[in-house]
């Protein structure tokens, strides 16, 4: 599994920009087989959210990276994603594998090692560990900081941390065992995603 290292998090608000598509496929193309666009999408029609999974999909196959779905193993599948990432409120990841065999790549987002151990004795093949620090979307959440990720790589798989990530935080999550990191502003609010994407990656594969 040559799991990518930086994982692009996408939101409605992202996915609405007129530039997203474009943007997309230039970080896709500055960062390869390292980023991963992760569609974390939660209003967009069922049609149009497979129809931008699709298109994603497209352009990662064309340069080596990942699509992964937040959630929709329905859209994941029918997309012929890389990947779906299950969080609070999905299916379990137990309940995922039993269906999907290898078709797919399975995230699942914990925040312990108890939940750590707990999705990968149900199958989970890297997880999603967070928040390492504060951050605006998830408000009164307790950052765990890189000790976090620290205890959570006992389990014994690959770890993308999450969680108030930006370039300064990367050699200290790294250090602490992350494979690599999830972000959505560090990229995203970023003056130019594209080059803070690349950044990013080249950051992490330093």
């Amino acid at each position: 599994m040559n799991l990518p290292r930086l994982h692009a998090v996408v939101t409605d608000d992202v996915a609405s920009r007129p530039s997203f598509g474009e943007m997309c496929a230039e970080m896709l193309e500055c960062c390869g087989g390292e980023l991963a666009i992760q569609l974390r999408i939660r209003e967009m029609e069922d049609r149009s959210l497979l129809e931008l999974a699709e298109q994603v999909e497209e352009m990662a196959v064309e340069t080596g990276g990942w699509l992964v779905v937040n959630g929709r193993v329905d859209v994941a599948l029918a997309a012929g994603a890389d990947a779906v990432q299950l969080g609070s409120g999905a299916l379990s990841v137990e309940a995922v594998r039993s269906f999907v065999d290898d078709s797919l790549v399975i995230g699942a987002s914990v925040h312990d090692l108890v939940g750590a151990d707990t999705a990968k004795h149900e199958g989970a093949d890297y997880l999603v560990v967070g928040s390492v620090y504060e951050t605006p979307s998830h408000p009164g959440v307790e950052a765990g900081g890189p000790e976090l990720i620290r205890s959570v790589t006992n389990a014994g798989l690959p770890v993308i941390a999450i969680g108030g990530l930006s370039r300064d935080g990367v050699g200290e999550v790294v250090r602490a065992g992350a494979h690599g990191i999830a972000v959505i502003r560090a990229v995203w609010s970023a003056a130019d995603p594209v080059a803070a994407a690349s950044e990013l990656c080249e950051a992490l594969s330093s």
